[in-house]
């Protein structure tokens, strides 16, 4: 198998007949993709792929230098298949997905462990950096009950980028804001995610005007 372009950090090609997904990309380093395209076009599916969390009936992803899977043949297993605990991907949706009964401190500190941050003195500055990063510098020790909606996102997009992932998946992120708190989270998006490497998928053209880069339109 071979892939198109040295600075290229992430190839796909995902077919998943039932879901009527067919579609390749490509995503330098560093850079930014949104796919765009009308519901049920395969936007999520082909994000859940990327995670582990769905297997496709034939494609691959590429990661670098690592496949996270190969499925040439639908009707049998898979070449290559890395589970998902072991991609080092980080997903963020319009739902922030905190654990209710952690503190703000606690969810970000969650999944360190995959960045290589041990021992909890370490994590704990590594969150409380993060939390100043998002502009919550005191929230700590609150829970996500104690947060408005662009609060707990905010909190959301530090978990995510403190387990240090090599792709982020963002799954319509700022759906679930109101008119108020989304262009400080979309703000924020285009702050901390410089430099890393994204598949965005959204519905709102201002998204996709201050975070991607690059464009792909599913028909």
């Amino acid at each position: 198998m071979t892939f198109s372009s040295s600075n290229t950090n992430l190839n796909v090609q995902v077919t998943i007949r039932e879901r009527n997904v067919d579609l390749a990309f490509s995503v330098p380093t560093g850079q930014t993709l949104a796919l765009v395209g009308p519901n049920g076009a395969g936007k999520t599916t082909t994000l859940l792929a990327l995670a582990g969390w769905l297997m496709p009936d034939t494609g691959y992803a590429h990661l670098a230098n690592t496949v996270l899977f190969d499925c040439p043949d639908p009707l049998a297993k898979p070449k290559s298949w890395l589970p998902a605990r072991h991609r080092r991907i980080g997903y963020l949706s319009q739902d922030h997905h905190l654990f209710p009964h952690m503190s703000v401190l606690d969810n970000i500190m969650y999944g360190m462990d995959r960045a290589g941050i041990t021992g909890r003195t370490a994590r704990k500055a590594q969150a409380e950096e993060w939390l100043a990063r998002v502009d919550l510098s005191g929230y700590g020790q609150r829970k996500p009950t104690q947060l408005s909606g662009g609060q707990a996102q905010r909190v959301a997009i530090a978990r995510v980028l403190a387990s240090g992932p090599r792709l982020v998946l963002l799954d319509e992120p700022l759906a679930a804001l109101d008119v108020e708190a989304a262009p400080a989270i979309r703000q924020l998006l285009t702050k901390v995610l410089q430099d890393h490497t994204v598949v965005l998928v959204t519905h709102q053209h201002e998204d996709v005007e201050a975070l991607a880069d690059h464009v792909h339109r599913i028909q």
